[in-house]
């Protein structure tokens, strides 16, 4: 038979509901859900979990040791002005991807897009190097912003050096744009501006040693690709 009764509570510590269900037991004022036998930590399912709380705690019963931490998800503590919902990817993405926002909450995955951001490629001129020196290929369609020469140590002598490409070989350095004897920590910078060409462009360093027999710089190249 079925029976319903007013009972409003329990004078033990906890409450099991059928003769091998869960355990509903009290810690100190914090409900546990526990197996019949309390020896584990039991599931909950529901619609919703509506949790007025700031922060949700993940592994919870984490020895804080090891690789066994807490994780806590937490609203920010202020600047709040709305109710703000998040959306989660259909997917787990691939690797390298973002998360990014459509402005409304619902994330998804992005591939990292580098080609417009400024990239620098550096290169090293010894007082003994041979001429041409190998620097790298310029993509299509890149703009070169800056050209810099860093003496990192004084050359003697009289050396010069231009940066360009076989045929133009002062494109983006010329050889009045820099002093390789300068002091060590000297800094020389080109912008000569060249319009960007459709296709890739192998830049080379034209050193000319003029009996050189110390000295070492940095050429650094700044670019970016625009979209």
């Amino acid at each position: 038979m079925s029976l319903w009764s007013d009972l409003i509570g329990t004078t033990k510590s906890f409450f099991k509901i059928g003769l091998t269900g869960v355990r509903l037991k009290d810690s100190s004022g914090n409900l546990l859900i526990r197996n019949n036998a309390d020896s584990a930590d039991s599931q909950v399912t529901a619609s919703k979990l509506n949790n007025s709380g700031d922060s949700l705690t993940i592994n919870s019963d984490a020895v804080s040791t090891g690789a066994d931490w807490k994780l806590n998800l937490a609203r920010p503590s202020s600047g709040m002005t709305a109710d703000v919902t998040v959306t989660f990817p259909t997917t787990g993405g691939t690797a390298g991807q973002v998360v990014t926002t459509d402005g409304s909450g619902n994330w998804s995955y992005t591939a990292v897009t580098t080609a417009q951001n400024v990239t620098v490629d550096t290169t090293t001129l010894a007082f003994n190097s041979s001429s041409p020196v190998t620097m790298f290929t310029l993509p299509a369609n890149a703009v070169v912003h800056m050209v810099r020469a860093i003496v990192d140590t004084a050359f003697d002598s009289t050396p010069t050096m231009t940066v360009g490409k076989a045929g133009t070989t002062a494109k983006y350095m010329g050889s009045t744009d820099n002093d390789l004897t300068a002091t060590a920590a000297t800094a020389f910078d080109a912008h000569t501006n060249p319009a960007p060409i459709g296709s890739t462009e192998a830049l080379i360093i034209t050193y000319s040693a003029a009996s050189a027999s110390v000295g070492s710089a940095r050429v650094e190249v700044h670019y970016s690709v625009p979209v």
